[in-house]
């Protein structure tokens, strides 16, 4: 690097940078925190926390003095509605969990000072699993969970149901069944009701989902029974309830999307029945935001209780980065509450005057964070744990996100992206009248976001002279009901035209060279890639499809339970009904229009896409003449975990893009 204020121009994709592959890598999978537990009783902060280095297990650790609450060998882990989350929660300094390796659910308390081992609480399965745990509040060995059975392991077949876990006998009972989709049971304080979400087939959570609530009773016996259960939000035409909780007056809480957005909405008791509640917006007004998120991982939480009258709730406001709001239920305001934080996760209120979540600035890694209420109840932010949160980069080196609301032709709808300028603390820019190359992502899901953090796999990029974009497509989540419904049927068109117009009105605002505009995502949004390949063969300069699918009624086959009418939902229709449609939109059977150069990165263990089949797909490629480079990692699946194989990645895609625009730089 040049000294410090030596500053100077050149071409944009050659400057030099020290951020190298290794450390983008290394900073990808090494602190990865996947929840945050709060123990409402004794007010304590947990997290679990991802460790490729001990063969991917998930620990669950003391925030405050980071010591592990279970030895080497447990895994907090769960796999209910195969994403998982929610493997843990903490109750008055006891620990439950699921593990990963067994599924059985153990307890731990964390009053022992000697070796800790945990107890399983339920007995031996190959069949059951649990998560998304709640613990009576005066019955502490009863918990309620959501369990899923896969007695018969076909999607349609497998079973998902609240159960009732005795932990002091090690019985697990059914409490509620009948709907094909059930999380976030929650006791109320005073334990005398519980609510939950559930949904049905082929409806997913952010399209059609209740709430429910229910009388709790506890026999002398110990045994725990529901009566008079109410559905009080949401419906099973295109209404969505979500994320039910309870402030400490026994209060119930939630967000539902009757009027387009997810807002929140409150269930006034009636108190000599409460069958005659009434639900209610919290605010005068519909809110155009979002307010909560879609469950596909059970610990995604955005709401948090505060006290018995103030509530933290997340939102996104036309951007994938959330604001921070504390709304006072008595008269229905909402106060933003300033943040140094460009994502927010993992919320969790204990009741009792403080809210903990997951912070991640944009310049700096990670850092758990409080949020209480002063006399005058107004709110104060506090660092809780701020280790992870030295900055790794000089403040010159960091390129921080621009949120823009673009108007794409030719309908004119809008099209929300994140921009990253290029960045660098020793060069000014590139050439006189030159715009910069760019990195077209395109995120999973698709019924997904991407989220706003400090990335070193982006910095890697604006560092040595590239753009890069977050393009959240038609179908994303955060904007609101209509915009996530734009992509119904045209999966496959809608993500790839977006992405590609973007690109067109990026150019048009002198922010990118949409001539050197390299598109590129993994698993869905690897399959936008293959179809921008295919549908647009001649408009990006390179792709590079990160185990994307190419092939949608085989990807359909291997769904699981959770995802198994995406097919349906995204194509239009059952394969069965319009097979032409499946077809023309599976990359698959068109390499032969591929001109772009297109980089395969392929995981031999991925059951999603099979490897053979990205194998014959570059070899009809470069059959016919055309440049196309295949990456295969021996024991990756579908999703790359080692640190090595995304430091390949890297390398090679860099060396890949660069070469296809017609520079030079290394990794």
């Amino acid at each position: 690097m040049t000294t410090a204020g030596a500053s100077r121009t050149a071409p944009y994709g050659t400057w030099k940078s020290s951020i190298t592959a290794e450390m983008a890598a290394a900073q990808r999978i090494s602190t990865g925190v996947e929840d945050v537990l709060l123990d409402n009783v004794t007010g304590k902060v947990y997290y679990g926390q991802l460790r490729p280095d001990e063969e991917g297990r998930s620990v669950i650790v003391d925030a405050i003095t980071n010591r592990d609450l279970f030895g080497k060998g447990w895994d907090a882990r769960t796999r209910v509605h195969e994403y998982g989350g929610a493997a843990a929660i903490v109750h008055n300094g006891v620990l439950f969990f699921s593990h990963f390796g067994d599924n059985r659910v153990y307890k731990v308390e964390l009053s022992q000072t000697d070796t800790i081992s945990p107890n399983a609480i339920t007995p031996k399965s190959n069949t059951l699993r649990f998560a998304d745990f709640t613990v009576h509040p005066s019955h502490t060995n009863l918990l309620v969970a959501t369990a899923e059975d896969h007695t018969n392991p076909h999607p349609s077949k497998v079973l998902n149901y609240l159960v009732v876990i005795d932990s002091n006998f090690g019985t697990v009972t059914k409490l509620v069944d009948g709907a094909d989709f059930y999380c976030c049971a929650r006791f109320s304080p005073d334990g005398k009701h519980i609510s939950w979400q559930q949904w049905n087939f082929p409806e997913f959570p952010w399209q059609s989902s209740q709430v429910h609530v229910a009388s709790v009773t506890v026999s002398v016996t110990g045994q725990l029974s529901l009566s008079t259960s109410l559905r009080v939000a949401g419906s099973h035409e295109r209404v969505v309830a979500q994320d039910p909780s309870w402030t400490s007056d026994n209060s119930l809480h939630f967000v539902t999307d009757v009027s387009g957005y997810c807002n929140p909405w409150t269930f006034t008791f009636d108190p000599s029945d409460f069958t005659k509640g009434v639900s209610a917006a919290i605010s005068f007004r519909a809110l155009k935001e979002e307010f909560g998120i879609p469950q596909w991982w059970l610990n995604r939480h955005g709401s948090g209780a505060i006290d018995e009258h103030h509530i933290a709730f997340l939102a996104f406001r036309n951007t994938p980065s959330p604001v921070l709001y504390v709304t006072d239920i008595r008269n229905g305001s909402f106060v933003e509450v300033p943040t140094p934080y460009s994502n927010i996760q993992y919320l969790h209120g204990d009741g009792k005057g403080k809210v903990v979540a997951l912070g991640q600035p944009p310049d700096r890694v990670l850092e758990l964070f409080e949020l209480t209420l002063n006399v005058d109840e107004q709110p104060i932010l506090s660092p809780l744990v701020s280790s992870e949160s030295a900055a790794v980069l000089p403040p010159g080196d960091i390129s921080y996100p621009q949120f823009l609301t673009l108007q794409l032709s030719p309908d004119d709808r809008p099209c929300y992206v994140t921009y990253l300028p290029p960045k660098h603390e020793n060069y000014d820019g590139g050439l006189p009248d030159e715009t910069p190359p760019v990195v077209v992502w395109v995120h999973g899901g698709p019924f997904n976001m991407e989220p706003v953090f400090f990335s070193l796999s982006r910095q890697f990029w604006t560092n040595r002279g590239w753009a890069y974009i977050d393009v959240h497509y038609g179908g994303s989540t955060g904007f609101g009901r209509a915009y996530r419904e734009t992509l119904h049927d045209k999966w496959g068109l809608l993500d790839i035209q977006d992405s590609q117009q973007t690109v067109v009105e990026l150019g048009r605002l002198g922010l990118v060279d949409p001539k050197r505009a390299c598109i590129c995502g993994e698993s869905a949004g690897g399959y936008s890639t293959l179809q921008a390949a295919t549908s647009l063969p001649d408009f990006f300069a390179a792709g590079a499809a990160l185990y994307g699918v190419s092939d949608m009624k085989k990807l359909c086959d291997v769904l699981h339970k959770f995802e198994f009418y995406f097919g349906d939902r995204l194509m239009g229709g059952p394969y069965e009904e319009i097979p032409d449609v499946w077809k023309e939109r599976s990359p698959i059977y068109h390499a032969d229009q591929i001109q772009m150069p297109l980089l395969v990165l392929q995981g031999t263990l991925d059951p999603v896409v099979p490897a053979q089949q990205m194998i014959d797909m570059v070899n009809a490629i470069k059959k016919r003449g055309g440049k196309s480079e295949l990456l295969l990692f021996e024991g990756e699946g579908h999703g790359f975990r080692k640190i090595d194989t995304i430091r390949r990645q890297l390398i090679k895609q860099l060396e890949f893009f660069s070469e296809a625009i017609g520079v030079k730089n290394d990794a």
